[in-house]
Formats: C-alpha cells, sequence, structure tokens
C-alpha cells in the first residue's frame, strides 16, 4: 500500500480523512483516543457521535474501508481517518503522553510463527502504543480467538509500562461490532483485555522529512536510465527498494521507487535536479512518503549509482 493514499478525489469531499505527510506529531485535544484497524467503521463513527467532546483518531489500512467509513461520517468534527499501517506508523503519527485511550478490535491473530510480527505483542507494537498512551491512559483490544486474548495478557501485561487491568468474557458494550453482535449470537465466546499505562516510556521515532545528497560531478542521463529495476535490500532492517521508470523535462529527473520496511510499502519519486556544481538528489516534493530507512537506503543507493 501506498502511505496516506485515499483518493486525492476524497480529498475535498470526505473532509474527516486527513493526509499528514508533513507537519508531525498529530495535533491533539485534552481528550484524545485512537482505534486502529476500524474496519467498516461502523464502530468508529457511532463511537465519535456518542463522544463529541473527544478528538477521535482512527487508523485503518485498507482503502476501501477508509472510504466507506468517510461516506458515515461526513458530517462528523470530532472524527479524523487516515489510511496507513499502524504497526509502523503509531508511534511516527502521536507523540509521547498524547492519547487517553486506544481500541483495537478484534485484530487478526496472525497464528503463524512467520506473523508473529504482526501481532499486538509484537514488541515494537507494544512499544508503541506505551509511549503515546497518557500515564494512566487504557489500551481496550476484543477478540474471539481466546489462545490470542491469552497472549496479549500475558506478553503486554509484563510490558515494563503496562499493567493489566481487567480480563472480561462477553463484556457488555453500548456500542458494539458487526463482527461481536454475529459472534455473540453463534454462541462464540468474546473476550476484553485492558490494560493500563503505569509509568513514562519512549521510543525511537524513524521517520524524518529531510534529506538531500549533493553529487558534485555531472548528471549523466544515461545512468539514471540504467537505475531502472535495480534491486536493493538491507537484511538486518527487513527493508528492500526497487527503482522503476525516469521521467524528464529536459533538466531535472523524476525517478520512480518503491520500498518497503517490513512490509510498510510506499511508492514515490526521487528528484534528481542539477545545480551550479552537480546535481541534488532528494524526495520530491510531490510524493507523500515518510523517510523511513529503506527510503534513506534508496536515496543512499541512488547516489552512489549515479
Amino acid at each position: 500500500m501506498d502511505f496516506l493514499t485515499a483518493t486525492t478525489q476524497a480529498r475535498p469531499q470526505y473532509k474527516v480523512i486527513i493526509f499528514p505527510v508533513s507537519g508531525l506529531p498529530l495535533p491533539i485535544k485534552s481528550h484524545t483516543e485512537l482505534e486502529i484497524g476500524f474496519g467498516n467503521g461502523e464502530f468508529t463513527v457511532q463511537y465519535a457521535k456518542a463522544n463529541p467532546e473527544i478528538l477521535f483518531y482512527g487508523i485503518e489500512i485498507s482503502q476501501s474501508c477508509v472510504l466507506r467509513c468517510a461516506r458515515r461520517s461526513a458530517s462528523l468534527d470530532n472524527l479524523k481517518i487516515i489510511n496507513t499501517d499502524a504497526r509502523f506508523m503509531l508511534r511516527e503519527l502521536f507523540a509521547d503522553e498524547t492519547l487517553d485511550k486506544i481500541f483495537m478490535q478484534f485484530p487478526c491473530p496472525w497464528s503463524s510463527n512467520k506473523q508473529a510480527h504482526r501481532r499486538v505483542t509484537a514488541k515494537d507494537f507494544s512499544d508503541g502504543l506505551a509511549a503515546v498512551l497518557k500515564v494512566g491512559g487504557v489500551f481496550e483490544m476484543l477478540t474471539d480467538d481466546e489462545d490470542y486474548a491469552e497472549e496479549v495478557k500475558r506478553v503486554l501485561g509484563s510490558h515494563e509500562a503496562l499493567e493489566t487491568k481487567n480480563f472480561e468474557i462477553n463484556p457488555s458494550r453500548e456500542i458494539t461490532t458487526k463482527y461481536e453482535r454475529k459472534w455473540l449470537e453463534e454462541g462464540k465466546n468474546i473476550f476484553r483485555i485492558t490494560f493500563t499505562k503505569t509509568k513514562k516510556f519512549t521510543v525511537t521515532r524513524r521517520t524524518s522529512q529531510e534529506m538531500h545528497i549533493k553529487i558534485n560531478h555531472e548528471l549523466d542521463a544515461e545512468k539514471i536510465s540504467e537505475l531502472k529495476n535495480v534491486f536493493g535490500k538491507d537484511e538486518k532492517n527487513n527493508s528492500f527498494w526497487k527503482f522503476g521508470k525516469n521521467f524528464t523535462d529536459g533538466e531535472k529527473y523524476l525517478l520512480e521507487t518503491l520500498t518497503s520496511d517490513d512490509e510498510f510499502e510506499q511508492k514515490f519519486y526521487i528528484n534528481i535536479s542539477p545545480r551550479e556544481e552537480g546535481f541534488l538528489i532528494r524526495l520530491d516534493k510531490t510524493s507523500d512518503a515518510f523517510l523511513t530507512p529503506a527510503v534513506r537506503s534508496a536515496l543512499n543507493d541512488a547516489a552512489m549509482k549515479l
């Protein structure tokens, strides 16, 4: 997926969709909450309507779900939704000690060992939760998978900044999700695990927005063309990059680029522009991309090859 790429046509039509490619961390109010992976947005919209005094953010990786939620919530002033992967971007979007509550409802349990890095219990994700919650803030997860519920309770409950508050079976809730109602009607159990943040905790942010590389020799158009389909990989950081076509107005060049940081994908253009002496390599201003480790590697790789 491309980061924050809900169609550009949605910008004027659905004012609840935000595109915070710059100006991070996101703004907050005195009481700010977040839902991760809101699916069709039914709970999201009802919760925002029932709590007009709070600022409510929603993060969802599916563009179609983002647009469906946006259609339902176009009139809401206190709901803002973002199309991105919370696993990677939670810590980048919010500063430490900013969220009062985080919901996660019926996430995929990712039962395969190869998929363990996608779970709530992955250290990067749980550390991000612990960083952005206020002290006393709450993380609440619901699941219909008892094994996953027990794993989340065990792992997050042992986090240095989180404490298990409640472990409930079939809790009564005023606002529910479609799947929650369906599974309860089928006689399946629903597990709610609630954690409280007990002390300050921080993480290192991995993205930034500025990177320029100056090359002090003449630009070679043939070398730029040779970059097409060049693939690079950093196994240590589980990231890769690939260059595509280039476009030019006869002076500057735009190099199509795809990167992946642990499956967090971005598509963007690298801008290669001549200067009085040599040329400059940087992210093009039209690209909605974050300067993640894979993006940095792609820029450095292009610079080395040029």
